[in-house]
């Protein structure tokens, strides 16, 4: 019987190790994977690096009538009235900062190159452009 016991102890030392083995690399690939996904959050930081322009909308008027930037910048559409709301909606479409209200702002990023004119929906005589270099 000694001998069972003793090939007993051996087998349950083997699982054991065995098992530890296998928390140690469950370990290190949540480690890894944790290290990857910093390295995924880097590139979204990198294109926040990106510049910020800010297009300010005061006395029924966006502050530039053109707006030169590099693809992937961003343009932060800022109300500087009081009591009156405003938008930057492109003509073709491509974008639209909803209603900005008194003392808010929008930001949208122009990933695309080329030039989008805009208006105030709620001020049609409002217009502007933005060109993407």
């Amino acid at each position: 019987m000694s001998g069972q016991m003793a090939g007993s102890s051996q087998l349950m030392w083997r699982l054991g190790a065995l098992a530890l083995a296998a928390a140690a690399l469950a370990l290190l690939a949540l480690a890894t994977a944790g290290l990857l996904s910093s390295a995924a959050e880097a590139e979204p930081s990198a294109q926040a690096s990106k510049a910020r322009l800010t297009l300010n909308i005061r006395n029924f008027a966006y502050s530039k009538s053109t707006v030169r930037i590099s693809r992937g910048d961003k343009v932060v559409f800022a109300n500087k009235e009081r009591g009156v709301s405003h938008t930057a909606t492109a003509n073709n479409g491509s974008f639209d900062t909803g209603t900005i209200g008194p003392g808010k702002q929008a930001t949208i990023a122009f990933n695309r190159k080329g030039t989008f004119r805009f208006h105030c929906e709620i001020h049609p005589s409002m217009r502007a452009k933005v060109v993407v270099q």
